[in-house]
């Protein structure tokens, strides 16, 4: 008897220990290794980056995409602006060519920005989606990557100042009492402008009465800021929109398109993100001829690209339900300086007064323009306080 009960009990241990062992062989394996199928890879416009911020594209941007070495399931997506050798070309020749500086990065303030992310792998793919909080942004963001290509959209709420979500116009021209003037103007400098011997002028009293004089056919410059530049709104995602027309005689004002112009301010001081490509579209656009374009493009250069890189000083002052900003001497005076040398080129000058010559609204100054701008280099040097901007109302 007692030799079966016992049998009995060790066949029970032995069977018991079977179906365990087999239970846990069915168990999932909890440690299972995710690998992510993609190396670090760089991504941009002509590589397959498809990038958009609040819904729009972006243009001139790179993403880096780097896995994480210990966990598959994870990486960091780094985002920057494209360098800007294609403009530091200019400056080859010039003593003072800087060295190569990044663009804006795609947020407003950040020159780069990283994204560590949960990756889904699915075959060769990964996708991504999440939140984060960044400097006082909020960054919703989500994508895809691929060997082939990276896609990833952007959704940011900047930190809130005292231009988030306002709307300004801009004032408009009184050409009777110049009570309501819209193009904003200070010039200060120790040397004055002659006109005649015997008889000066301080600069800035001169450039307001050209500024006022029917210099665009029936247009003054102020008239026709009017007519083709309406209004600025400054969003939450901290873009910057603008009512504008591309011509005069359009019937419609037509809206800026997102990421072309960003901005952050705080009390007073606002700093300006633009778009490389489209300042340069637009001198090239000018009236001079090439050689002298690029002659005025590489004297700028030195001093135009770092702000270019790390956004344009700017200053507003709010009044009541009225708003001027503008560039102040920091800015202003070093692109003069660098401009300077030009007003003593002959060749310059030259082209410059035949311009003048040939325009049937200007051409009789055109014997006043050449001593004028002789004597900037002068000017310039006295010079201590400039503004140039545009007043708005709310």
């Amino acid at each position: 008897m007692k030799k079966r009960l016992l049998f009995c009990l060790m066949a029970g241990l032995a069977c018991g220990g079977f179906f365990t062992s087999c239970s846990d062989d069915d168990d999932p394996t909890t440690d299972e290794v995710v690998i992510c199928p993609i190396a670090q890879t760089t991504y941009t416009d002509a590589s397959g980056l498809v990038l958009t911020y609040s819904g729009q594209p972006v243009l001139g941007k790179q993403v880096v995409f780097t896995p994480d070495a210990n966990d598959g399931s994870k990486a960091t997506l780094t985002i920057s602006g494209l360098d800007l050798s294609s403009f530091t070309g200019l400056m080859n020749s010039r003593e003072n060519a800087s060295a190569t500086l990044a663009a804006p990065g795609v947020i407003p303030g950040q020159t780069t920005t990283n994204l560590t992310v949960d990756l889904t792998v699915s075959g060769d793919e990964v996708s991504f989606e999440g939140t984060t909080e960044q400097d006082g942004c909020t960054i919703a963001y989500d994508g895809s990557a691929s060997e082939g290509g990276l896609t990833l959209n952007l959704n940011v709420t900047m930190p809130a100042n005292d231009l988030t979500n306002t709307t300004w116009t801009v004032v408009p021209f009184d050409d009777v009492t110049y009570q309501s003037i819209p193009i904003h103007f200070v010039w200060e400098s120790s040397k004055d402008i002659t006109i005649m011997p015997g008889y000066a002028l301080p600069v800035s009293t001169i450039v307001e009465m050209a500024l006022r004089l029917p210099l665009l056919g029936d247009q003054s410059v102020n008239g026709a800021l009017t007519q083709v530049f309406h209004s600025v709104t400054f969003n939450a995602d901290g873009n910057i929109t603008a009512e504008y027309k591309k011509n005069m005689t359009d019937a419609e004002w037509a809206t800026s398109p997102l990421n072309m112009a960003q901005y952050t301010a705080n009390a007073g001081s606002l700093q300006l993100y633009l778009n490389p490509s489209q300042i340069m579209a637009n001198i090239q656009n000018s009236r001079l001829s090439r050689s002298t374009t690029s002659d005025i493009l590489a004297n700028l250069m030195p001093v135009v690209l770092p702000m270019l890189s790390q956004g344009v000083p700017m200053k507003y002052v709010i009044e009541d339900n009225n708003m001027k900003v503008y560039l102040g001497t920091d800015v202003l005076l070093p692109l003069l300086e660098a401009l300077a040398p030009m007003f003593q080129d002959e060749a310059f000058l030259q082209q410059i007064m035949d311009m003048v010559a040939n325009d049937p609204t200007m051409g009789a100054m055109a014997g006043m323009v050449g001593p004028v701008l002789e004597q900037l280099p002068d000017v310039i040097a006295g010079t201590t306080n400039m503004e140039v901007g545009v007043n708005f109302q709310k």
